[in-house]
């Protein structure tokens, strides 16, 4: 249900004319520990987006961070991992 519910909501992180940085994976992975589910939007100012394929690039940092891709729209990829630490 959770994963239903982000379909609608506003990318978490934006990634622009840094492109992927080591920050932006730490902030992702983050997010995921946070909240499971994250959407992330590939800004027209990242470098050379023209020429990436966005689903190549999701499956990279999904496997990165042992995450999946439950969602790919545009330049907007959506990842789930199960929570790694335990909200009390």
């Amino acid at each position: 249900m959770k994963m239903i519910a982000v379909r609608d909501e506003a990318p978490k992180i934006n990634i622009g004319k840094n492109g992927l940085t080591e920050n932006i994976l730490n902030e992702i992975d983050r997010q995921l520990n946070e909240h499971e589910v994250v959407k992330i939007k590939f800004l027209r100012s990242m470098p050379l987006i023209d020429e990436i394929d966005i689903k190549d690039l999701g499956r990279k940092i999904s496997s990165t961070l042992s995450a999946e891709i439950i969602d790919i729209r545009g330049k907007t990829i959506t990842l789930y991992r199960k929570q790694r630490i335990y909200k009390r």
